[in-house]
């Protein structure tokens, strides 16, 4: 579940792009951490790497929103701090590794939460066109 308010140290967050949810995760207003391609080069998945922009930037004219958990999440989501170091040790990586199914930016906002790579985004597409079987 998702919730319009200001987002806290550690937090998931996501914006509507219109098709999709671009996804990060916060540790201020000058530090939102995703797995998106650097000003410039925006259009091109090939130069996607783990990268550190304001959340102005990051929302780009649109509205946060921030994760919140079910109690069986709860179980198993890292520390603020962990969040947050994790997805600081992985500055800089990830150049070429983009794939819109395998390795977007929910992929990378779950691994820093829970340890675990998942899109919940591509997992409903895939369910809706096939049914789960893929």
């Amino acid at each position: 579940m998702w919730e319009m308010k200001q987002p806290n140290y550690g937090d998931q967050i996501r914006v509507n792009r219109g098709f999709y949810y671009h996804h990060g995760i916060y540790e201020d207003d000058n530090h939102v951490y995703q797995f998106a391609s650097p000003k410039g080069s925006e259009v091109s998945p090939d130069t996607a790497l783990i990268i550190c922009t304001t959340l102005e930037e990051f929302l780009k004219g649109g509205v946060v929103e921030v994760r919140c958990y079910l109690d069986n999440e709860l179980k198993n989501k890292r520390s603020p701090d962990e969040i947050i170091n994790y997805a600081k040790s992985k500055l800089g990586t990830g150049l070429g590794t983009y794939n819109l199914i395998t390795n977007n930016c929910e992929h990378f906002s779950n691994m820093c939460a829970f340890g675990k790579a998942q899109s919940n985004q591509v997992e409903d597409v895939i369910k809706m066109l096939f049914g789960g079987r893929y």
